[in-house]
């Protein structure tokens, strides 16, 4: 009997989780096969560079070192981050930052035709400061940081997955 109520409570479980949309993250961004994608960006901006490879290695694309093997090319142009203050404690103090970072990419062809014409992925996020622990909150802001230029990667893939969906389709 406490095996039928186990299994009754656990349907529940995953009815109500079902019902309220949560769902595990789709660690497959590209449904489709792109052939060779070629990778360029300024040395300043090489931290968002390593994670747009690492991120399109973990989806199966073949990465290549040459724009002359490649199907397609993502060039990233600039990257930005920014962080204000958002809100203040009682002591005028920061008690909330929000931070930003946007990054201008262009995608070509193997022609070298423009397919995403200079775009801007951007992404933001705020959390509060706390002044009694500077180094969690500071912790805080590099985990932050890092779920923002993971957030950039994704729509850019997502975006170089658009393309080549309608390429195929023509």
């Amino acid at each position: 009997m406490p095996k039928k109520w186990a299994l009754i409570n656990l349907a529940w479980v995953f009815l109500i989780l079902s019902a309220c949309g949560w769902q595990l993250r789709d660690n497959a961004l590209l449904g489709i096969n792109l052939g060779t994608v070629y990778v360029s960006y300024p040395e300043s901006q090489s931290t968002i560079g390593i994670e747009l490879k690492r991120e399109l290695k973990a989806n199966n694309i073949l990465l290549v070192g040459a724009t002359d093997n490649a199907n397609y090319q993502i060039k990233i142009i600039d990257a930005t981050q920014s962080r204000r203050i958002s809100a203040l404690n009682t002591n005028v103090r920061a008690a909330q930052y929000q931070l930003y970072q946007a990054v201008d990419y262009i995608v070509l062809d193997e022609m070298g035709t423009q397919l995403i014409p200079i775009t801007t992925a951007a992404a933001e996020s705020t959390y509060n400061f706390n002044e009694q622990d500077v180094l969690a909150s500071h912790n805080e802001e590099v985990i932050l940081q890092n779920n923002l230029r993971a957030k950039i990667v994704r729509q850019i893939i997502h975006r170089l997955g658009e393309v080549s969906d309608s390429s195929v389709g023509q």
